[in-house]
């Protein structure tokens, strides 16, 4: 057997060890891929739903991508979360073919970890030169008992490009072939578009490689300079499209982390000894920690990297001790010193990275790699035999640590006949238009119903209201909130009406995500004596679906071109609250606020004096995401005129114009209120019920009829 050959073939047995070892990790979701998912049926079925989009997207040459039926009326809401690009493109050929999104992620799910096991084999074995090592510092990357504490998170779980891309930088720089630069631009790549945040972490272990390999290389500098940016350029060219996406939502919504967000989420020295729920924890040595605070590797993994940094001298070793140091560190968040502030706030996108603890997807690479170092010192001053018997207990002590007998959940409605199926084929071959789910919730009160919602939205084609991903849809948090206007006594009609302007024609409720049968029925019952706001009723077993009456598509907030705003310097502004807030009212700043202070009892007012007689055509209350349920409950807006005549300019409920101002814009909402004609010296805005909110308005805004309109 030729070298080639013998090589090849070893090659295919360690692929096949770590296929092997991932089932068993996985196990025992391999006897029911096409229905069961592991990690519960929160980011997983939310990564699963996000796949078969990709997969229907990539069919039709990434038409709509951003675009994804789920957190109406909201655009690339796709965006909100991981696009899961660097996966799809893989599992984009299962979709197709076996129509079935579970089966799909569980095979990104466990190909996760063959990929972990293959990459760290190909980067090991090439750095010391030893099969076994290579295994062993495999087995110890695939089964870190940190993949089980990510197991809800296949984003994370997919760092298995990484010492595929490190592989091939190294393989550049003791080559000087272009097509391992070519290489490792690709494994990049990949890496970045399975996990946003990797894109950034990655690049800390190669600019370090990257710069100890350029400055000790016998090749042509100038040549490996133009060789890096072209693998850069290329880069961007991929990258730069989706990056604008997250860019531009970060800009328009203010979709960034604060330093006080990432404090719960960045690492701390002990983490690195704290394991999951359920993990091996040496009899009880280790304790369990908490959310993404859980990142111990396994004794092993550390034990031999440390025994490398001590005992071993070589450039390698060096590289990999500075990248362990430096993404430990870096994982610590603002915590971990200035380094970490001046990347939050100068590089561009990482203020959009909210887990800074995530960093130990990295540590590990430089860890495994350190380990197999370790492993190939002790291997080569031992005896074939007992060095063999040494690699097997070895083994067997990394599949003790990494236990990973994984927590698998059923899929509901997964295939199976039921009403709910039954109820979405009805919604499948109705007429386009956006859906409301019911129960709904706010994101942070999760539910499994609302990740099968966002599923079976890829089946039946209609957007829906609802939706789980990384940020929040304000319209889902606002109707599903403690506060809904569905159950405020009086708003249900206005509620509908808003929701029929913005284009949502179907409602369909569900009794069982209801806390009671009685709670179902109750709004059951409340949407049923609204037949002016109801097209079509259908009640499917346990299943309510009504279509709605058509609205005229999508309102758009009230500025009558070419109406002009007063200008808010010549108003004179009294309110019967909180009277030293007044000023806040027409400061300009949409950030501070004039509120009641206390719950609304119908009694609260504004005032407004006009420098002279003016046709004011409409009025603006500006609010923000914290103060949605401040909303007067009833408003009443008059005009009085120069001879103190008064005048009913509006009076009834808002919440129709707050669903339209959140389709518009989720930070500072617009409730714009039109009016008749008038020629009013003074407004008198009133709220006049009742609720256990209070009342306050950011900005206030009055708008000036043109001549024009009149003629």
């Amino acid at each position: 057997m030729g070298t080639r050959a013998r090589f090849s073939q070893v090659t295919a047995g360690a692929l096949a060890v770590f296929a092997a070892a991932a089932v068993v990790a996985t196990w025992p979701l391999v006897l029911h891929p096409g229905r069961t998912i592991a990690g519960g049926l929160g980011d997983p079925l939310l990564n699963t739903t996000i796949l078969a989009w990709d997969a229907d997207r990539i069919r039709h040459l990434f038409r709509g991508l951003w675009d994804p039926p789920f957190l109406f009326p909201h655009r690339h809401t796709l965006a909100y979360s991981e696009h899961l690009l660097g996966i799809a493109i893989f599992t984009s050929p299962i979709a197709w073919i076996s129509r079935n999104p579970i089966l799909t992620y569980n095979v990104a799910y466990i190909g996760s970890y063959i990929l972990a096991g293959f990459g760290m084999f190909l980067l090991a074995r090439s750095l010391t030169g030893r099969v076994d090592a290579a295994i062993l510092a495999a087995l110890a990357f695939e089964l870190t008992p940190y993949r089980l504490a990510q197991t809800t998170h296949v984003q994370v779980l997919m760092n298995g490009w990484m010492p595929i891309g490190l592989w091939a930088l190294h393989n550049y720089f003791s080559t000087g072939a272009r097509k391992w630069m070519l290489g490792f631009a690709a494994a990049f790549a990949l890496v970045g578009l399975s996990n946003g945040y990797f894109f950034y972490f990655f690049a800390v272990p190669v600019l370090i490689v990257g710069s100890v390999e350029f400055a000790m290389t016998r090749l042509d500098r100038r040549q490996v300079l133009i060789d890096g940016a072209m693998a850069a350029l290329l880069l961007i060219a991929i990258v730069g499209p989706i990056a604008w996406v997250y860019f531009r939502l970060q800009h328009d919504l203010g979709f960034v982390r604060t330093d006080e967000d990432l404090a719960g989420l960045s690492a701390r020295a002990a983490d690195y000894f704290r394991v999951s729920s359920g993990a091996w924890n040496w009899r009880g040595l280790l304790s369990v920690g908490g959310g993404e605070r859980e990142l111990f590797h396994g004794f092993v993994v550390l034990s031999f990297a440390l025994l490398a940094a001590v005992v071993v001298r070589t450039r390698i070793v060096a590289m990999y001790v500075a990248t362990a140091i430096a993404v430990v560190w870096l994982s610590m968040g603002p915590g971990g010193g200035p380094i970490y502030a001046w990347m939050f706030n100068h590089v561009p996108g990482f203020n959009g990275l909210r887990v800074p603890a995530r960093f130990s997807a990295v540590a590990i690479v430089a860890f495994a790699v350190l380990a197999a170092v370790g492993f190939a010192w002790v291997l080569s001053r031992l005896p074939r035999a007992a060095g063999i018997a040494w690699a097997v207990a070895i083994g067997g002590i990394i599949l003790l640590e990494g236990q990973h007998g994984v927590f698998v959940s059923t899929v509901p409605f997964a295939f199976e006949r039921s009403w709910d199926r039954v109820t979405y084929e009805w919604l499948r071959t109705s007429p386009p238009g956006a859906t409301l789910e019911l129960n709904i919730t706010q994101q942070d009160d999760f539910h499994p119903y609302t990740t099968t919602y966002q599923l079976e939205s890829l089946r039946h084609r209609h957007p829906i209201v609802n939706g789980y991903s990384g940020f929040k849809s304000q319209l889902q948090e606002w109707l599903g909130g403690p506060a809904s206007p569905l159950y405020e006594k009086g708003q249900l009609a206005e509620t509908l009406d808003g929701l029929r302007a913005i284009g949502v024609r179907y409602v369909i409720l569900h009794d069982a995500t209801f806390p009671s049968q009685k709670d179902a029925d109750a709004l059951a019952q409340a949407i049923r004596s609204l037949p002016h706001e109801i097209a079509e009723e259908h009640r499917f077993g346990e299943t309510w679906a009504w279509r709605l009456f058509d609205a005229a598509g999508v309102a758009q907030a009230f500025r009558p071109a070419p109406a002009s705003e007063i200008d808010r310097r010549s108003l004179t502004v009294t309110v019967s609250h909180q009277r030293s807030r007044a000023e806040l009212l027409t400061d300009g700043d949409l950030d501070t606020r004039w509120l009641s202070g206390d719950p609304q009892g119908g009694n609260e007012w504004i005032e407004v004096q006009l420098p002279r007689p003016t046709d004011v055509s409409g009025v603006s209350l500006v609010t923000a995401e914290r103060s949605l349920y401040d909303y007067p409950r009833h408003l009443v807006i008059e005009s009085v005129d120069a001879d103190g005549k008064i005048a009913t300019l509006f009076d009834g409920s808002v919440v129709s114009k707050l669903i339209e101002a959140l389709a518009i814009s989720e930070r500072y909402p617009d409730i714009t209120i039109p009016l008749p004609p008038n020629h009013a010296t003074a407004l008198r805005i009133r709220q006049t019920a009742e609720s256990n909110r209070w009342w306050s308005v950011h900005e206030l805004r009055l708008w000036r009829r043109d001549a024009r309109e009149t003629r």
